[in-house]
């Protein structure tokens, strides 16, 4: 019966030292002599809370561009040229409206409508475009300008 209750003992001991270590509860006392041993077991595994996440920033809402099948990342197609001419074509639509709060040198900024003028064939964007033009300092460069403003207004009267 000695032989029982010492390994009774060394069991709980055992026990104890488990739980001890994986922060569990707290061991249990001795048994009293003439009664076995209760184990105490763990309090039952609980999914640890998650961490508090930082407030994600707002970002503006884009316009809804068709869904574009295909490879690659985002479903978007980049053998094709047209699927990127698209966005490209949207983006400087966008553009357009806000462009006087870029801030680019003049010729940067005709550039830009220049691009606009090519994908957008809007007669809009000519007159913003020949004040860009104008306040370009390097004579042949604003010449080039000038010229390309010229030649796509013909375009656009044809």
């Amino acid at each position: 019966m000695n032989q029982t209750r010492n390994k009774d003992n060394d069991l709980q001991r055992a026990i104890d030292e488990i739980t001890q270590k994986s922060g569990g509860a707290k061991p249990a006392a001795p048994a009293p002599a003439g009664q076995p041993p209760v184990a105490m077991m763990p309090p039952a595994a609980q999914p640890a809370p998650k961490p508090a996440q930082p407030a994600q920033p707002v970002m503006p809402q884009m316009p809804s561009m068709p869904q574009m099948g295909g490879y690659g990342r985002g479903g978007m197609s980049y053998g094709g040229s047209s699927d990127i001419s698209k966005v490209k074509e949207a983006a400087l639509k966008e553009l357009f409206p806000i462009m006087d709060r870029v801030e680019v040198e003049p010729e940067k900024r005709f550039l830009l409508y220049q691009e606009m003028l090519t994908s957008m064939r809007d007669k809009a964007v000519i007159a913003p475009a020949y004040e860009a033009a104008r306040q370009i300092r390097d004579d042949k460069v604003r010449a080039d300008s000038l010229l390309y403003l010229i030649n796509s207004i013909d375009e656009m009267s044809l």
